[in-house]
């Protein structure tokens, strides 16, 4: 089996788009300049127009639309090319920020649809006082151009468009992204790649799965101490795209984000990177009080805050949850949720969060033809018991002063201890609030209190209990305190759930050839001594450039067998079933 190894490695500023404001004189009534700090790339219609030689009959052109406004169309010139393709008055975009960045050129996507795109073009960058700290002239040749500059600490960029490919043409430009969209890492540039992939069932915790990477380059743009190199500019969250080769076959292996880089020695350096659970975890989500709310309402709560694409399944969108989410992060928050839901998050393999019900049945065997042996097995600590305390928040009328303090005129954000509610200021005015936190106003300097009424925390605990304890076995109960989305409501499934899942006590560690398995499946695998175990792979760590081999993890439960056959399911695939 013939594998590889291939990284998309972006070099942009992360922060340079949304942190954007595009101006420009030179513009259709009906485009929102806006569209040109969207994360989404646009794709506005492909509709007809009277530009020279543009609009043909071959079915592909939509007529142009009588409400054309919010389409997403980034920007079109009012005015348009002439016979040459040049601007009488060139049209300038300027693009301004509140905060410097830095970047390793731009990327300009024009108008792939129909081929459209500036030829002659000029870019300027300024410092904070608007001084030009660089320029270039460039001459794009198709719809997606890089201009390769270098320029750390500029405030404002602006794009003078001098003329057109073709004839008789707007101007018309979908996207900027602040520097290199996509490099190619391959071949012996890449000395080593591996992927730890992990889950927990019980979404107790949601597990961030890394990339560990090392580059090999004697090019020296690829030295941290390099003013001029490709490392110099880079940040954290820059995107990682990974694919593995297996015989000729291109497979994706996930979307990664970088996190911390070194130079390894003269040549190489070590790149590691998480996945987008590990972006969220680097954000606070603001909380709540939920009070038979649908997860579906609270998980886009939690995601739109965290800016980061997801999908839930159909079957958890409905459910209802009560109970309370402090400040915390995105991924705390987002774990919470999950738990009390009984759903398990995974972002492997992808480029999206996703919510989903755990799986009901294996969808595949690992057979010991593609194991490299049975591994090893350990038999977990029993669990005789779990305990699960279900919480209810009732508000109370007792107020409490929840800040006192002397305080300048501005404006300040209030965090709370404890969740309150019904709040009352003196000295100052409430913006907003929320039951966390709050923003008040203060015009003229002097003493500011803020009072409100809290919640009761009624907690009471629901247990499930081994009821036959084998002999000599000493009482190892769990108890779960701190997930305050469980309510009576939720409080016995989730504790049978958990009872469920310490009854698997069988910890099988194999290497095996990497196939479809991810990080979550329930499965079948051949053990040791012709056994047979069936459970949940719970980590998984693949060796790209060794092999596409994978050091897996399962935990489940030993299967009964009578002759070879598998008792109580049919498993695909394979021509045995139960007697």
């Amino acid at each position: 089996m013939g594998t590889s190894t291939k990284i998309y490695f972006g070099l942009l500023d992360v922060t340079a788009r949304e942190d954007s404001t595009p101006i420009c004189a030179d513009k259709q009534d009906f485009v929102s300049l806006s569209d040109l700090k969207s994360e989404v790339p646009l794709s506005p219609p492909k509709s007809a127009t009277l530009e020279d030689s543009f609009f043909l009959l071959d079915g592909s052109f939509s007529p142009f639309p009588d409400a054309p406004s919010g389409a997403g169309w980034g920007l079109w010139s009012a005015s348009m090319s002439g016979s040459d393709g040049s601007f009488s008055t060139p049209p300038v975009l300027e693009v301004s920020f509140t905060e410097p960045h830095s970047s390793i050129g731009l990327t300009l996507t024009f108008s792939p649809d129909t081929n459209d795109y500036a030829n002659s073009v000029l870019a300027v960058w300024y410092d904070g006082s608007e001084n030009i700290i660089a320029q270039k002239a460039f001459a794009p040749d198709g719809a997606q151009y890089y201009v390769e500059k270098k320029v750390e600490g500029y405030r404002k960029v602006t794009l003078t468009f001098y003329s057109t490919a073709k004839p008789y043409r707007y101007l018309k430009l979908q996207n900027i992204e602040y520097g290199l969209v996509s490099m190619e890492l391959s071949g012996e540039s890449i000395v080593s790649a591996s992927i730890l992939e992990e889950m927990d069932p019980t979404s107790a915790e949601l597990t961030v799965n890394t990339l560990d990477l090392q580059v090999y380059s004697k090019d020296s743009r690829f030295s941290l101490l390099n003013p001029q190199g490709v490392f110099s500019v880079l940040q954290q969250r820059q995107r990682l795209a990974v694919s593995e080769i297996v015989n000729g076959v291109e497979i994706p292996m996930g979307t990664y984000y970088l996190d911390a880089w070194k130079n390894a020695d003269d040549y190489s350096v070590d790149l590691s990177a998480v996945d987008l659970i590990g972006i969220i975890d680097q954000t606070n989500f603001s909380g709540g009080m939920y009070n038979n709310v649908a997860a579906s309402d609270i998980v886009a709560s939690i995601m739109t805050s965290a800016d980061v694409p997801y999908s839930l399944d159909a079957s958890l969108e409905n459910k209802t949850l009560s109970g309370y989410l402090p400040i915390c992060t995105h991924r705390e928050a987002l774990q919470q949720v999950a738990f009390a839901l009984g759903a398990v998050v995974d972002c492997s393999r992808g480029d999206e969060i996703r919510i989903c019900s755990p799986p009901s049945r294996p969808t595949s065997h690992i057979s010991k033809s593609r194991k490299f042996s049975g591994g090893t097995v350990e038999l977990r600590s029993l669990v005789t018991g779990i305990d699960v305390v279900a919480h209810k928040y009732q508000p109370n009328t007792e107020s409490r002063e929840l800040f006192s303090d002397t305080l300048e005129a501005g404006d300040y954000q209030i965090v709370f201890t404890d969740p309150a509610h019904n709040l009352s200021i003196s000295g100052g005015t409430i913006l907003s609030s929320t039951v966390n936190q709050a923003v008040i106003r203060v015009s003229a300097a002097g003493k500011v209190a803020l009072t409100g009424q809290g919640y009761t925390d009624t907690r009471r605990i629901v247990s499930k209990r081994m009821l036959d304890l084998p002999a000599n076995t000493t009482s190892n109960v769990l108890q779960v305190d701190d997930a305050t989305l469980v309510t009576g409501d939720n409080a016995d499934a989730i504790a049978q759930r958990l009872y469920d899942y310490y009854q698997l006590r069988y910890n099988n560690e194999f290497k095996l050839l990497t196939s479809s398995e991810r990080v979550g499946d329930w499965v079948v695998v051949d053990s040791l001594r012709d056994e047979r175990l069936k459970g949940t792979i719970e980590s998984m760590e693949i060796d790209l450039t060794g092999g596409f081999i994978t050091s897996a993890r399962v935990v489940g439960a030993r299967i009964p067998t009578i002759t070879g056959y598998q008792l109580g399911e049919l498993i695909s695939g394979e021509e045995m079933g139960a007697l």
